[in-house]
């Protein structure tokens, strides 16, 4: 329904002015300006300096690399609110813009299926670097790459940890009621078939303080030792957060990225480290990574966290894969993803004949302090 509602919204603007616009541009190979759209929400970006850092960090080396070739390599970041109108208005100036050549978003996942519809239908090459859902690659999409893991990957990833760990053996699940959420969680429980570790109840999110309590309290009867918390609001999962740790301190706690705000962290520092949580984002440990946080530290003064080097990637794969073949056009770029992949910092970067991320594991996370870092392996 939401696809529809956008393609109506959007027809007028798509018709009259990209069409093909937008893949017709380097046919010839001759055009050598790849200009990138961030389509996003500020609120991301400013929690964490890392994505803008990294985003930044992409285009200087890019342009330092490629520049003397005639390459000219930027970007522009559009604003799209975690709401479904400002985003549709952003996507409507990013398909009329013919020199947009790819876009990489969003964390919106309201927004994520309209955007990769009516960007696919305009030629525009989209990365999703932050999560995308299984659903969205039954569409055919030709021009669509997730960068990231899905749903059903991070589910089974936190169920094979949570089934090797001595002290997890009863778990409570409490998620959104919400297709992405309810996906992990079938993710989770096929995860744990045929382990020793047994989910005793799932609950869906409640706004009300009694039904809360009295989840909790339940619980706390039947034993749980664990809770599995998958949510589309960062504040609903610190607020499970709470109060399962006010009652019992020592209660382990799983999760997904809803619990990756580094103010939410802070905030509740009594009650949030040891959360862990299966990453979204596809980054190995190598001598590369480390090169890259050197460089940061220089760059910045600061940390960076997994966001740096997943946006840095993200941008690069596009420049460095258009510079390789020699053509700015999204579908010659899109090919060429799908055909050879891309050797990022992160890691080698896969995907299949629908553009999903291939031959990748998910890793484990733990909150300490604020942040979150692998755990050891």
């Amino acid at each position: 329904m939401k696809r529809f509602l956008a393609l109506i919204l959007c027809a007028l603007t798509l018709m009259g002015v990209t069409g093909c616009g937008s893949s017709e541009a380097a046919t010839d190979g001759g055009d050598k300006n790849i200009k990138i759209a961030i389509l996003d929400t500020e609120v991301v970006f400013e929690a964490d300096d890392s994505y803008i850092n990294g985003i930044t960090m992409a285009i200087e080396d890019l342009n330092e690399l490629y520049g003397d070739e005639g390459y000219t390599i930027s970007y522009e970041f559009y604003e799209d609110g975690s709401v479904f109108q400002t985003g549709m208005e952003a996507l409507n100036q990013i398909s009329a813009d013919s020199s947009i050549t790819a876009v990489v978003g969003t964390s919106s996942l309201n927004i994520l299926d309209v955007a990769a519809d009516v960007l696919d239908s305009a030629g525009k090459l989209l990365v999703t670097y932050y999560s995308a859902p299984d659903s969205l690659f039954e569409n055919g999409y030709t021009s669509v790459f997730r960068n990231c893991f899905g749903e059903s990957d991070l589910g089974e990833a936190i169920a094979s940890y949570a089934a090797e760990q001595e002290d997890i053996r009863w778990v409570a699940v409490y998620h959104s009621d919400t297709s992405y959420e309810r996906n992990m969680v079938r993710g989770f429980l096929r995860g744990l078939e045929g382990t020793n570790t047994q989910v005793v109840d799932v609950a869906i999110t409640t706004p009300v303080e009694d039904e809360l309590t009295a989840m909790v309290e339940k619980w706390q009867a039947l034993g749980v030792d664990t809770v599995f918390v998958s949510q589309y609001i960062g504040e609903d999962a610190f607020e499970i957060l709470r109060r399962v740790r006010h009652m019992n301190p020592d209660i382990n706690i799983l999760g997904d990225f809803s619990f990756d705000y580094t103010d939410f962290l802070l905030t509740d520092a009594d009650v949030s480290d040891d959360i862990y949580i299966a990453t979204p984002i596809p980054l190995e440990p190598s001598e590369k990574v480390d090169d890259f946080h050197t460089r940061y530290r220089e760059k910045y003064g600061t940390e960076p966290t997994q966001w740096a080097i997943q946006l840095y990637d993200s941008v690069r794969m596009i420049g460095d894969t258009a510079v390789r073949i020699g053509s700015t056009d999204p579908e010659d770029i899109a090919q060429a993803l799908r055909n050879d992949g891309y050797e990022g910092i992160g890691g080698t970067i896969t995907f299949d004949d629908q553009g999903r991320l291939t031959g990748r594991t998910p890793r484990i996370m733990v909150s300490k302090d604020g942040m979150f870092s692998y755990i050891e392996e």
